[in-house]
C-alpha cells in the first residue's frame, strides 16, 4: 500500500503548533466563548412556535370543529392561524387571506384563550377522508396535519376531547372508574 505509506510520511512532517491558541488567554474569556457559542446554538430551539395538538370532533349540528393548540415565544407579536383542506385555504385569522370558494361562509377560525385556534366548519360532507391542515404564523410558520373521516369523527363533547387528547388522565382515572363500577 504505498498510498498509505505516503499518507503517513506526509502527516509526520506537519509541524504541530507549540502551544495553544487560547493558551495566554484568561480561563473567564473561554469559559465566556463557550457560554455564548451554547446559548447561541440553543436559541433556535428555546424560541421556535409550534402546532403541539390538533383535535376534530363533530359538533351536535353536524359540523366539523378542530381545536389547534401551539406554543409561540412571544405573544406580543401578532399571529395568525390558518385552516387548509387538501391545500385549499377553508378559513384564516387573517383579513388579508383569499377563502378558497367550497369554504366561503362556511368556516369560521378564531383564537380562543391561551394558544388554541378554532375552525368551525358549517356543513359537513360525508364523502372521503381529507387531510386537513392547521398553520399557525408568527414570523415563521408551524403546522400540523391530520386526516379527517366524516364517518368515524366522534361527537364534540368535554369527556370526548378528554379521551381524544389525554391518554395519562384516562389511564389515571381509570382504577376509580373500575372501583365505582364494581359499587
Amino acid at each position: 500500500m504505498p498510498g498509505l505509506r505516503f499518507f503517513g510520511a506526509l502527516v509526520q512532517q506537519v509541524p504541530l503548533p507549540a502551544k495553544s491558541v487560547y493558551q495566554n488567554e484568561p480561563s473567564c474569556h473561554k469559559a465566556m466563548k463557550m457560554h455564548l457559542f451554547i446559548m447561541f446554538c440553543l436559541l433556535g430551539v428555546l424560541t421556535a412556535q409550534e402546532v403541539k395538538e390538533l383535535t376534530s370532533c363533530q359538533t351536535k349540528e353536524k359540523n366539523l370543529r378542530m381545536d389547534c393548540k401551539y406554543t409561540v415565544p412571544d405573544t406580543s407579536k401578532a399571529l395568525t392561524c390558518e385552516y387548509r383542506q387538501e391545500g385549499k385555504v377553508m378559513g384564516s385569522t387573517d383579513p388579508k387571506a383569499t377563502v378558497d370558494t367550497p369554504f366561503k361562509n362556511r368556516a369560521n377560525v378564531t383564537l380562543l384563550g391561551v394558544n388554541v385556534c378554532r375552525l368551525v366548519l358549517t356543513g359537513l360532507s360525508q364523502d372521503k377522508p381529507k387531510n386537513n391542515t392547521c398553520i399557525i404564523t408568527q414570523g415563521k410558520s408551524a403546522n400540523k396535519t391530520v386526516a379527517v373521516d366524516p364517518k368515524t369523527l366522534i361527537p364534540c363533547s368535554a369527556i370526548s376531547v378528554l379521551f381524544q387528547t389525554s391518554p395519562a388522565v384516562l389511564l389515571t382515572l381509570l382504577p376509580v372508574l373500575l372501583e365505582m363500577w364494581h359499587l
